[in-house]
């Protein structure tokens, strides 16, 4: 726009123009955008350094105020976001350090079907994290109070475990088990897993190693997935070590001895 020359002895008359121009506009979602339409008012104050391109500088700050509103709504939310920047733009600002006032600005937004449906189902994607996140929590909460439960009574930490490894049922299991139980309430063991660890071993002296060190191993994971490393460690250490097996004879020389070892 061309300026009227300086007239002698004050200021050039104050501008003023119209804005109408139209831009993509950012949305929520990455990659994708509006397309936005401006329309709008400005003018110029009076000053000693007037602006060289008020029109300029006028829809500068109505599309920077625009575009920072829109980057917060998805492609799906055209009308609140539109809303929203015409409720700033709908009354008249000064821009900042410049001798310049936008009476006002009106923004028109849309999408294409593309960014309206990446939106869609980027919205359903944040719902199932949610509702996953939800149901993890409600899932570690019922652990948080079964570790409690278990924690509290020894004999109900047996049960759990017999009840997921019923394989390990004899016979004599209800009888043992009914002396172990009256053997662990005088213990009161308010999660002191160490004393129920040594009533494992006795317990479990007539079955084999192996399905012994069966049970040892479930009960140390039991109290390991809980949080308490240093009980874990505590029955780990009551394991039966695996026997030893002989070693293989030593190669017989050409002389039919064993060779000699040398240090």
């Amino acid at each position: 726009m061309r300026r009227p020359r300086r007239r002698r002895g004050g200021w050039p008359p104050p501008r003023a123009g119209t804005l109408d121009l139209a831009c993509p506009a950012p949305t929520a979602l990455p990659g994708y955008s509006f397309t936005l339409t401006l329309t709008g008012a400005w003018e110029e104050l009076p000053s000693p350094r007037p602006h060289h391109s008020p029109d300029a500088a006028a829809a500068d700050h109505a599309l920077t105020t625009a575009r920072t509103i829109t980057a917060d709504y998805f492609a799906t939310d055209a009308v609140p976001a539109a809303a929203r920047i015409n409720t700033v733009l709908g009354r008249p600002t000064e821009l900042p350090t410049l001798p310049i006032r936008l009476l006002w600005g009106h923004v028109h937004l849309t999408a294409e079907p593309g960014a309206i449906q990446a939106a869609y189902s980027h919205k359903q994607h944040l719902h199932d994290h949610q509702q996953r996140h939800t149901e993890h929590t409600r899932r570690l909460d019922e652990a948080h109070t079964l570790r409690d439960t278990l924690m509290s009574d020894p004999s109900l930490a047996l049960s759990y475990w017999f009840a997921t490894a019923p394989q390990t049922i004899d016979t004599s299991t209800l009888i043992r088990l009914e002396d172990l139980f009256a053997q662990t309430a005088a213990y009161a063991p308010q999660g002191q897993w160490a004393p129920l660890a040594r009533l494992l071993h006795t317990f479990a002296a007539s079955l084999t190693d192996d399905a012994k060190n069966h049970l040892i191993d479930t009960l140390a994971a039991l109290t390991d997935r809980y949080g308490y490393p240093d009980i874990t460690t505590a029955i780990q250490a009551l394991r039966t070590p695996p026997a030893a097996h002989p070693k293989p004879p030593g190669r017989i020389n050409g002389s039919g001895t064993q060779p000699s070892s040398h240090t």
